[in-house]
């Protein structure tokens, strides 16, 4: 993983990490995302996983890889 893509889901995990959305779809995550103003490169993180229920935010890394 490049030092790019441990930025990307560390700044990930500020706008999603420690909400209550979990479990969630990726609409679900993305709609928390938006609402606490994430920039861009983390709603397009969250537009990229696939959409399926997400019990939390390591499920979300993990489908990052």
């Amino acid at each position: 993983m490049t030092s790019r893509e441990v930025d990307s889901r560390s700044e990930l995990a500020k706008w999603i990490s420690g909400t209550h959305v979990f479990p969630a779809d990726r609409a679900a995550l993305l709609k928390q995302a938006q609402s606490e103003g994430a920039p861009d490169e983390v709603l397009d993180l969250v537009r990229s996983i696939p959409d399926r229920t997400y019990e939390n935010l390591q499920d979300v890394v993990d489908e990052l890889g």
